[in-house]
This record gives structure tokens, sequence and C-alpha cells, in this order.
């Protein structure tokens, strides 16, 4: 169950910065070379969130306190992350393609999304009285992870749209997110 939600939470985290064929329209107002190295720090902002969701939930299920505050605090440290690469994207809304803002927001929307799944499921972990809740709430989430998905390819699209695509296939933060996929 663990891996599922890993390569599912992950997935949905590289599609956020996937970089696939689309279309890659060089910019007039700036240079080529301007808009890889925004780029690379969209996928950079997104990047910590990627490797802080590579571990697993410490799940022992042999200790009901340990496995509820196990998961908490994972699911926690998560939240914190996705905050950090929220934040970061916002600061990068005035880059220098036309459609900067909207491409960083887009980003900002789908990591959103991730945060409010993480933050609802650690609020039921924390309120939970026994174990089967603590188990059931975070098979929620796991059951939710479909929804990600589409958030990220919402995001992808958005890449193609708005023409950015051929850019983040040379931005180094954008290659090195592509190089890591999610393994089960």
């Amino acid at each position: 169950m663990r891996r599922t939600l890993i390569a599912v939470m992950t997935s949905c985290l590289l599609a956020v910065t996937a970089c696939t064929g689309g279309g890659s329209s060089t910019p007039t107002a700036a240079s080529e070379a301007d808009v890889v190295a925004w780029m690379d720090k969209v996928c950079g902002a997104v990047d910590g969130t990627v490797k802080t969701m590579a571990d697993e939930p410490p799940i022992d299920m042999s200790d009901p306190a340990k496995l509820k505050t196990g998961l908490s605090d994972w699911l926690g440290s998560k939240v914190s992350a996705v905050d950090k690469s929220i934040a970061d994207l916002k600061g990068l809304e005035n880059g220098p393609h036309p459609k900067s803002k909207e491409l960083t927001t887009a980003a900002q929307d789908g990591m959103g999304q991730i945060k409010t799944l993480l933050a609802d499921t650690k609020s039921k972990l924390d309120s939970s009285t026994d174990p089967t809740q603590v188990v059931t709430a975070f098979t929620e989430m796991v059951a939710k992870a479909g929804e990600l998905e589409k958030a990220g390819a919402d995001v992808q699209k958005k890449f193609d749209e708005t023409g950015l695509a051929g850019a983040a296939q040379k931005a180094s933060n954008c290659k090195g997110l592509q190089a890591s996929p999610p393994t089960s």
C-alpha cells in the first residue's frame, strides 16, 4: 500500500514538471537562455517536494500509537515540503515568458491539491481514536490518488499550451525530475 501511495504521489508531482512533446515556441521578449534558466527554477521549486515524497511512511502495525504518530509526522513533513514548493512557485510568477504566471499558477494549483489531500489525511489521523481509523484515513488517501494524477495531467497540458515544454526539456532540474521515476 505504501509503495503504491509513493508511486502515485510522486508520479503526480513529476507530471507537474513533466516536459514531454508539446510545443516549444521561443519567446520574443526574452532570450531562450533566460526562459530555460527560469524553467529550471520552476522545476527546482517542485524538486524538494518530489524528493520528500520519495521516502516511505513508517508503518508499524504492531504498535498503534507509533503507527499514528509516525504517519502523522510523515504527512506533516510532506505538507511542509509542498508549502515550500508553492511559495517558491509564487515567487517565480513574473518569469521571462509571457505565460509565466499562467504556468506557475497551474503548478501552484496542482501542488495545492496535493497539500489538501495530505493535510486532510493528517487531520483525520490526528483525530482518530483507534488503529482502524488510522488505516482507513491512509487508505482513503491512496484511493484519492487518481484525483492527483488528473491535476498533474492538467499542469502537463498547461506546459504544452504555454509553449514551455521545449525550455523545460533543456533545464537541468526538469531533466533530473524526468530521470527519477518512482519505483513500485
